[in-house]
């Protein structure tokens, strides 16, 4: 009880050099946090600048602790060796704060492959995680829960290993954050026959097949993703992305048109005017990415949330709070429980896997398989640890 209440009292590390718009709106995010719902944040980055700025947004009476970091990591800097080579960044920084105790988590809108290598070397993976992954809400029609999509760009390149642990993750996840109890759980694929996908989603669909534990429904396709098909969809992070970028620029095309062809007459006009409040409530709160913030980074044994790159003030206040409540709420606590739970019923027998499907011990040991299916994907070349994540990250590096 003690723990957590000290939990509670912890601020929430802001990177305010990682945006693309600039110091002011990690700054304004983070005073709206604290104005509208009490939360403390420390605000990381160029002592001097973060004083003068915070100073003209917010004035003097705002208690908000600033610690300095004299490096930036940047959206074009490889990821695990910037890391390695600016240790006084922002973003491992306010990284430090969390692993020494000084912080709950950690919020960033910054490098989303430096985000992951930092809290992996920082702060280390829950035990038998291989990678994190980025978990994203996305709206379901009418009043059903939202569905979680992962990964969304941690990682381009996956292991079919990665992406049960990734269903497993999400799965733990969504009965957490939604109170769904066993949420189903789909891969994402080109159909949604067995034999269609890649060599490693359907290595993967063997696996999760085997797994009681996990409700494993099959394979959804692109259009099944913002209904109730599904709970908890997995992708690799070269796909999540794309989906996810996809996916705003159709709300943004949507909301356009609708706006565009009713303002060409005196009627459509009458017809925006008299349907602005359902308007405001489907694209301000239901399809708009600022409303929840961030997406935590699952898998890393402290609590990291991944801002979109041009988050603004909105996201950011939005973050702080989503971050805070999970933090007190010990999210990454009863994942890492719920993981050794299943990884004792996983070594017990308890699951149907078999060594033709999927040697038990690979799951939750690091990758290292004797699986004949796994080794020929690595022998086709699939990285790993850091030339991995760095690889992985030559791609999209923003969420």
């Amino acid at each position: 009880m003690a723990a957590d209440n000290a939990r509670a009292d912890l601020p929430v590390a802001v990177d305010t050099t990682g945006g693309d718009r600039g110091i002011d709106v990690q700054l304004e995010g983070a005073v709206l946090a604290f104005k509208e719902f009490g939360i403390r944040s420390v605000l990381v980055g160029p002592e001097e600048e973060l004083r003068s700025r915070l100073s003209l947004i917010a004035g003097s009476d705002t208690p908000l602790d600033i610690v300095h970091a004299s490096q930036t990591i940047g959206m074009e800097d490889s990821p695990t060796r910037a890391v390695r080579r600016k240790p006084d960044s922002s973003l491992c920084v306010a990284y430090n704060l969390v692993e020494s105790g000084r912080a709950s988590s950690i919020i960033s809108a910054g490098n989303s492959g430096a985000m992951m290598a930092a809290g992996r070397i920082i702060c280390g993976l829950l035990p038998g995680i291989e990678r994190p992954a980025i978990a994203t809400l996305l709206p379901v029609a009418g009043n059903h829960s939202p569905n979680v999509l992962l990964d969304c760009g941690a990682n381009v390149d996956c292991h079919a290993s990665n992406l049960v642990q990734f269903a497993i993750m999400g799965s733990i996840y969504c009965n957490s954050l939604l109170g769904i109890e066993r949420p189903k759980v789909a891969l994402l694929s080109n159909g949604s026959e067995p034999s269609k996908g890649t060599d490693v989603i359907r290595s993967a669909a063997a696996t999760l097949s085997a797994i009681r534990s996990v409700n494993y429904i099959g394979y959804v396709e692109g259009r099944d993703i913002p209904t109730n098909m599904a709970n908890v969809i997995v992708c690799d992070g070269f796909v999540g992305n794309v989906v996810l970028k996809t996916a705003e620029g159709c709300v943004r095309l949507i909301f356009e048109q609708l706006l565009a062809d009713g303002k060409r007459n005196l009627l459509g006009k009458l017809g925006l005017y008299l349907s602005k409040r359902t308007y405001r409530k489907v694209f301000l709160e239901k399809f708009d990415y600022t409303a929840h913030g961030g997406a935590p980074l699952l898998g890393l044994r402290k609590l990291a949330l991944v801002l979109h790159g041009s988050s603004d003030a909105r996201a950011v206040k939005n973050a702080i709070r989503v971050a805070d409540g999970f933090s007190k709420s010990g999210m990454t606590d009863r994942i890492a429980q719920e993981l050794t739970q299943f990884d004792e019923t996983l070594m017990s027998g308890g699951d149907d896997l078999s060594v033709e499907v999927l040697d038990k011990r690979n799951i939750f040991q690091n990758g290292k398989t004797r699986n004949p299916v796994l080794l020929d994907l690595k022998r086709e070349g699939v990285r790993d640890d850091e030339e991995e994540m760095d690889a992985a990250h030559e791609a999209p590096s923003k969420r």
